[in-house]
């Protein structure tokens, strides 16, 4: 089949970003200055959806001081769907891998129902540090060798999380019936003003709980991501976002017989329907943009695993809390139509994923301080250090 090149050019571009995060420093003198510095991952064939950290770069409970450099890296097997390409199941098209794989020619005598090998369809990754979503943390996905990147950081001098978490489409070997795979790591770090302090102790907040609600509402209705749907270029896609009144909480702390118990609300809006495939010339698309498959979310509280909604459960409340600074992540994963196969009118299927991110202090705030700002970013380019270059050959 012909096919024409296209070349496409990417700058990711951040100038200044700072946000509000509960915190133990209020001012800059409990501030650490220390640069995350993302190794190049690398895909490794699983079979199926995995992340890890790699424990050689950032391990837990592992000390940083001034002016270190906090290196990270993961590894991965995600079906990750990018029309330029990946490294990933399918070279990035594993879409087209399992709409268009035959069946398997059983030997004669055979009498059941002729299957499918592929059944990974679709999925991607997430990575947060704290407070602030790193998104697939800009590695290129078309090229494994990846590109180093410094971010110049400040943080609060105590306990920081890192986490990875992914989500995939599958289906049976039928091809008739889908669900979602899950992966998720994380690592705990410790920032003083130098690398030789003894970390302050983790203390577990055994009689404190997290009420989580989820209320899926129109995109329309989402106070600062929302919109409406009015051209071929603004389909649908998920996006979360916390109930305002309660992305920062200050709780007590709970003790035996007396259960102290946090509420966190987010609103998130997601397509939820059948996923209808057709073919074009470019490929397998989406039949309907407004109808674009299904949705998972899950909810993460610091490093404590993954609690995940289904057909038959819904998280109502989450364990895990530890005196002092807590993060709380709302996870949702959906479908949304690749944004450049879009511009070429071609409505390739891509899981996307939105965050939102709760804080809460489990005890008493200590006297000088308050709500102040647990990182604060200044960098002239965030993500990759130079235009990234991808090769997708059009069909």
């Amino acid at each position: 089949m012909n096919k024409k090149g296209l070349i496409l050019i990417f700058l990711f571009v951040v100038s200044t970003v700072g946000f509000v995060a509960l915190s133990n420093a209020a001012t800059d003198d409990n501030k650490v200055d220390v640069t995350i510095n993302y190794v190049p991952s690398a895909y490794i064939d699983m079979g199926y959806c995995w992340v890890e950290f790699d424990a050689r770069f950032l391990d837990d409970n592992t000390v940083f001081g001034e002016n270190d450099v906090i290196s990270f890296s993961f590894s991965y097997d995600v079906a990750i769907e990018a029309w330029f390409g990946a490294v990933a199941p399918g070279g990035g098209l594993q879409t087209d891998a399992w709409f268009f794989e035959e069946q398997n020619n059983w030997t004669a005598g055979y009498t059941g129902t002729d299957l499918y090998n592929s059944t990974r369809f679709t999925g991607t990754l997430d990575v947060i540090l704290d407070g602030y979503d790193l998104g697939m943390s800009n590695f290129d996905v078309g090229a494994d060798g990846g590109t180093y990147q410094d971010i110049p950081i400040q943080l609060d001098i105590g306990w920081h999380y890192l986490t990875i978490s992914a989500a995939e489409l599958v289906s049976d070997a039928n091809h008739t019936e889908w669900f979602w795979n899950y992966s998720y790591d994380s690592k705990r770090f410790y920032v003083g003003e130098n690398k030789d302090v003894v970390p302050t102790l983790v203390v577990n907040a055994y009689f404190n709980d997290v009420d989580v609600l989820a209320n899926q509402v129109a995109s329309q209705d989402l106070p600062s991501q929302g919109y409406n749907i009015t051209d071929w270029l603004d389909v649908p896609r998920p996006v979360a976002e916390a109930v305002f009144a309660t992305q920062y909480s200050e709780v007590d702390e709970g003790i035996e017989g007396a259960n102290v118990t946090a509420s966190i609300e987010a609103n998130f809006n997601a397509s939820d329907t059948n996923l209808n495939l057709v073919a074009n010339i470019d490929g397998v698309v989406m039949d309907n943009i407004y109808e674009m498959g299904p949705m998972t979310y899950m909810w993460i509280i610091n490093n404590g695993g993954m609690d995940i909604a289904n057909d038959t459960y819904e998280p109502e409340t989450l364990t895990g809390l530890n005196v002092g600074q807590n993060y709380v992540y709302f996870i949702v994963y959906g479908f949304t139509a690749d944004d450049i196969a879009l511009d070429y009118g071609h409505a390739a299927p891509r899981v996307q994923h939105d965050v939102a991110i709760f804080h809460i202090w489990v005890g008493e705030l200590p006297a000088s301080t308050g709500l102040g700002f647990g990182i604060f970013i200044s960098v002239s380019i965030l993500g990759l250090a130079a235009a990234l270059y991808f090769v997708r050959r059009r069909k």
